[in-house]
């Protein structure tokens, strides 16, 4: 498995990217994709995408400044789902010596149980601390959102340092009225 940042001048590898993005998202929970390549200029950001040859195999996005990673985005390919790839893309993530920090849907269906035993299982902890995440989308609405931390619970502190940056950071990547 070969982890490459995807740059848009990679046109073939950056449409099988971008397609997979558009294809695990809703439309709320994703930028535009003049946000998303605004994003990509920004040195905090890290859009890595995993290849075996010329296959993807997934991508994940994320933040890193101070000693913290914020995973925002993390997909398999759906015909590879099951198959431990989400567990290698993760671990990538944690080999480092940073806190990482990711948000979930609350637990409301099978899926969003699944996908929280899915991170407790890489080693992740459901913090107390819940997150108002602001839409990407003007037309999209806010949503509460679970946080998760590794290797440890983060503490207050830790999370009023994540809101900052989301608010001081990401939300400068996000649709905003003309």
């Amino acid at each position: 498995m070969e982890f490459i940042k995807i740059v848009r001048e990679d046109r073939e590898r950056w449409n099988k990217v971008w397609n997979l993005y558009e294809e695990s998202f809703p439309i709320a929970e994703r930028r535009k994709i003049e946000d998303h390549i605004r994003a990509n200029e920004n040195p905090l950001f890290h859009p890595i995408s995993a290849w075996e040859n010329e296959d993807l195999l997934g991508i994940v996005f994320y933040w890193e400044w101070s000693n913290y990673r914020y995973i925002e985005y993390l997909a398999v390919s759906p015909h590879l789902r099951g198959h431990g790839y989400g567990n290698l893309l993760i671990k990538h993530i944690k080999d480092s010596d940073h806190t990482v920090i990711l948000e979930i849907d609350p637990l409301i269906n099978e899926l969003s149980v699944r996908r929280l035993q899915f991170y407790e299982r890489a080693g992740f902890t459901l913090t107390p601390y819940r997150f108002n995440h602001l839409p990407y989308r003007l037309d999209g609405v806010s949503q509460e959102l679970l946080i998760l931390s590794y290797p440890k619970m983060i503490t207050k502190e830790q999370h009023t340092d994540f809101l900052n940056f989301i608010n001081e950071h990401v939300r400068n990547y996000c649709e905003t009225p003309s």
